[in-house]
């Protein structure tokens, strides 16, 4: 097993799944640390460009891509991306491809695979330097966006005339996502939304204010975040060095609709539920603004629970408990409910590479009904006065500001703010302007004395 090997084992199952493509990444256990990083970079390259190299593809194969076998896909994809995005000498791309597909499929699918990838290397005329006027031109056919900026000219041009066609090959996301988003936000928005999930996100954290000594942190435009530029080891050592928790790896948007909640209580709450913990980063958000609540943690999944019973053990106030036990023990005592809903994960497709492609209304259906299988039962764990945090890291209305007044009218809320945020920053910008988009929303059950007032929509930025 080496790494290329190891990639494009991984790739063929994407390949097999497309666009359903699954969690996790390759199988690295036989190889050592430099050979896995350059295996899981091979992956993550090729998924975050799928669809664009599949257009860079399609002019050199005299039929269809989706007539061609699962492991010739998947040696063309992962060649592909090392010859376009990586800094890897194209001949060693191409003759890894070609090996691999040697034993993956069969000898003689070798030849093919090796002048397809030629082809995708003679066709590369140089690459544009960022800020120049012709990366800026939308209605270029020949250029490959980077997400430093720059862009890659192409000798002959390989995308769509249709200008929404070419923008969703470019910036590899799905056409009926990007339609979507033209219809809600405008075709400027949508562009900015669609160049974004280009950009390679950082390392963000809070607090900001106490940088550790080797100036480990560059200061974010958000204030109280920083982006991490220091070791990975040494970010761990700062992490564990706050007995609080109040040291967070957890981008500004995220962390705004625990904010937000904050900002209309009068009062502390006692009892605070977090009924979708995940692996528990609004959890220690939760702890750390309110050190003498007692917060309770649940997810369903496994993995994910044992993550919550892990940061439980280290904080006084935090408890894990099954779902099912938590909504016996908070049920109508609930101070403080916060549902972290499970969503297209439109707002955060940069750092969740493989949900780009998966967008589609029926699917979206299907999301929305989970969203409402889990926010309508647990509206009875609010008490009268409770104040209720709906939030998503999706960028869709049907997700977002719909649902929630759907809870308010079906539940007799009061919805009290909703706020969508777009993500920021293209390509060429620096990671201190870095944003995730998402949506919160506040919403109390009875309008009483422990809420402060608000308007019904803060500014969409």
């Amino acid at each position: 097993m080496d790494a290329r090997s190891a990639a494009l084992d991984r790739l063929l199952v994407h390949a097999r799944r497309f666009p359903d493509l699954p969690l996790g990444g390759p199988d690295v256990s036989q190889l050592d640390a430099r050979d896995a990083a350059f295996a899981r970079a091979i992956e993550l390259a090729a998924v975050r460009r799928w669809t664009t190299i599949t257009a860079c593809i399609r002019p050199h194969l005299s039929k269809g891509w989706h007539l061609l076998e699962k492991p010739i896909q998947a040696a063309l994809v992962g060649g592909s991306a090392q010859i376009l995005f990586m800094s890897v000498p194209p001949h060693a791309a191409v003759d890894g491809s070609v090996e691999w597909v040697k034993r993956a499929l069969r000898p003689g699918a070798a030849a093919f695979v090796n002048a397809v990838l030629r082809k995708i290397v003679d066709n590369i005329a140089e690459q544009v330097p960022s800020g120049a006027p012709e990366v800026l031109d939308r209605k270029r056919r020949d250029l490959i966006p980077l997400a430093s900026g720059a862009a890659i000219r192409l000798k002959s041009p390989v995308f769509s005339e249709e200008h929404a066609t070419r923008l969703a090959e470019q910036t590899s996301i799905g056409r009926e996502l990007l339609l979507q988003w033209i219809a809600q936000f405008g075709w400027d928005d949508a562009v900015t939304c669609a160049l974004h999930t280009l950009v390679e996100p950082p390392i963000v954290v809070t607090p900001s204010g106490d940088a550790p000594s080797d100036d480990g942190m560059r200061p974010h435009t958000n204030a109280g975040f920083a982006v991490w530029t220091g070791a990975h080891e040494a970010m761990l050592q700062w992490l564990a060095a706050d007995p609080t928790g109040a040291r967070r790896v957890q981008d500004s948007t995220s962390a705004e609709s625990v904010a937000s909640a904050a900002r209309h209580l009068f009062q502390e709450p006692s009892l605070i539920v977090d009924l979708c913990a995940g692996r528990g980063t609004k959890t220690r958000q939760l702890a750390a603004l309110y050190p003498n609540a007692t917060v309770l943690a649940t997810d369903p999944d496994p993995v994910r629970f044992a993550s919550l019973s892990e940061l439980a053990s280290s904080h006084a106030n935090i408890r894990a408990l099954d779902p099912e036990a938590l909504l016996r023990e908070a049920a109508g005592r609930t101070d403080l409910l916060v549902l972290d809903v499970p969503c297209s994960n439109t707002g955060v497709l940069a750092r969740r590479a493989e949900a780009r492609y998966r967008f589609a209304k029926k699917r979206l259906d299907s999301v929305l009904a989970k969203q409402r299988d889990i926010a309508d039962p647990a509206i009875g764990l609010l008490r009268a006065g409770g104040l209720l945090v709906y939030t998503t890291c999706s960028i869709e209305s049907a997700e977002n500001t719909r649902q929630a007044k759907r809870l308010a009218k079906v539940h007799d809320l009061s919805l009290i703010l909703d706020r969508l945020i777009l993500p920021v920053g293209v390509p060429g910008d620096g990671p201190e302007v870095y944003a995730d988009g998402g949506f919160h929303a506040l919403l109390v059950k009875h309008a009483g004395g422990a809420l402060r007032a608000a308007s019904t929509q803060e500014n969409p930025r």
